[in-house]
């Protein structure tokens, strides 16, 4: 069995509000766990302690801690003792392929992975821009693949990578849910219906579109509630300005902000509909989540939701910001609970067809394969 040396981005020492899991991680361990399956046994390398090795730990998933930094050349005799430590890592390991987690990880390990002779790949998960990614790239040896997570974010950045990196190769993988952790469950039986939007408070995530959206609905029909799962991660004071937001919308009774929740799938199937309103959304994975609970998402159109929802069909595509558009879709799926329960069961099984691990882990190690076949 071949070794993957996988690098995840957090927890970051000294941030603990970086601590909690997010999205990119819980893909990370969804693949990580399967890839035995397919030949390969994953090692991960993680800069602290934090929900994401508590959870790969509990999953008997190999994980070392090691605080590594970025190289930059201000540093030489950092950048020298930290090159030494992940060359001797890569001798100890012996991985035939290194997977970094994030788009920048590579400026911290690409040098000790060139002089070791290991080709690396990239997953870019969220957008950068091109200082960020110049930043990254110069100087060192290039990933032998990019893996973008949704076709509107290669679009988006492989023009300027390519230019960069003209002999890396880009591939499109969406990512993947465990779908045993998020079963189908049936329309909640009585009211208030419970709308939710499930995201950091990230501004291009729109939450103020979300609360003016509840102020609509609220003047139609006031059997609903609306429920914000998610943190300020950044730090930014931008739940005080929402919960004030809420407030001068007059629509408090009706809102609670959750905070950071670890029962997401709980939460989910106890939803009516989940909202998505990003700005710019890289792929979308909670949209998965809910659709495989059997939950209608309304999301924008914008990034990788459109990759993921059929509008009209396992949910409802509006434009970036039409409040008056996500209500009315929310509307429209309280007064027809027939076009509910066929859009449940297609969100179901869309979920299940295209989204499911076991087809995203192949997907994974197809192209582990072709980086190490075009090497050799």
């Amino acid at each position: 069995m071949r070794t993957c040396l996988l690098i995840n981005n957090s927890p970051q020492p000294g941030r603990a509000r970086l601590a909690k899991l997010g999205g990119g991680g819980m893909s990370l361990l969804g693949l990580m766990s399967k890839l035995p399956e397919y030949g390969w046994q994953p090692h991960v390398v993680v800069p602290g302690e934090g929900q994401f090795t508590e959870h790969a730990r509990a999953l008997g998933l190999p994980v070392e801690v090691y605080p590594f930094q970025p190289l930059t050349a201000s540093r030489p005799l950092a950048c020298a003792l930290g090159t030494l430590h992940w060359y001797r890592l890569f001798r100890r390991v012996r991985p035939a392929i290194i997977h970094g987690n994030g788009f920048d990880l590579s400026r911290s390990f690409a040098l000790a992975a060139g002089l070791a002779g290991i080709p690396y790949v990239t997953h870019v998960r969220f957008p950068v821009d091109e200082a960020g990614a110049r930043w990254t790239l110069h100087g060192l040896p290039k990933p032998a693949a990019f893996i973008f997570n949704s076709q509107a974010m290669r679009d988006a950045l492989w023009p300027l990578l390519q230019r960069m990196t003209p002999r890396s190769r880009p591939y499109v993988v969406h990512n993947a849910v465990d779908l045993e952790r998020f079963p189908h469950a049936p329309l909640p039986a009585t009211p208030p219906f419970r709308v939710g939007i499930v995201a950091n408070f990230a501004p291009f995530k729109r939450h103020e579109d979300f609360l003016r959206m509840a102020a609509i609905l609220l003047g139609h029909r006031t059997d609903l509630a609306f429920w914000i799962v998610g943190e300020d991660t950044e730090g930014t004071g931008r739940r005080a300005q929402l919960e004030q937001l809420t407030r001068s919308l007059g629509i408090e009774a009706h809102v609670q902000f959750l905070g950071h929740r670890t029962d997401i799938p709980d939460i989910l199937r106890q939803l009516f509909v989940l909202i998505v309103p990003s700005q710019f959304e890289p792929f979308g994975r909670v949209v998965v989540e809910a659709m495989a609970c059997g939950r209608p998402v309304i999301g924008s159109r914008s990034g990788g939701i459109p990759e993921i929802i059929e509008d009209g069909k396992t949910g409802f595509l509006r434009n970036v910001g039409d409040v008056h558009g996500f209500a009315e879709a929310v509307l429209t799926l309280l007064s027809n609970p027939t076009l509910w329960a066929q859009m449940s069961l297609n969100a179901a099984q869309c979920a299940h067809q295209r989204f499911a691990l076991p087809a995203h882990t192949q997907a994974i190690t197809a192209i582990y394969d072709e980086v190490l076949q075009a090497r050799s």
